[in-house]
């Protein structure tokens, strides 16, 4: 799906809730929470826009064209270790941004 305001792709991430009488799930607060109040940052993921639909909460965030699990899948075994370091400074240094961010 495209964002409406500026035609940007999107991927869209439902939260389903178990007993919506009881609100969002403090996780689901949580993730919503963090991902606003971060800089952007080209290892961390960025939130477009949350909003409820139905009996759910839906994530739209930023559209990347793949994630670190498909790509260890479609890589041979073993990874050469130049790939496994680099794909662990990229995830470093995304998670130090985060942390920083508290």
């Amino acid at each position: 799906p495209r964002v409406p305001q500026t035609g940007e792709l999107v991927a869209l991430k439902k939260v389903p809730l178990r007993r919506p009488e009881d609100g969002l799930p403090p996780q689901t607060l949580r993730e919503i929470k963090a991902l606003r109040e971060i800089e952007a940052h080209p290892h961390v993921i960025r939130l477009r826009a949350a909003f409820a639909q139905g009996p759910a909460v839906v994530l739209a965030l930023e559209l990347l064209v793949g994630d670190l699990g498909g790509l260890l899948r479609a890589a041979p075994a073993p990874l050469p270790p130049a790939r496994v370091r680099a794909l662990l400074a990229m995830t470093l240094r995304g998670l130090g941004h985060v942390h920083r961010h508290r």
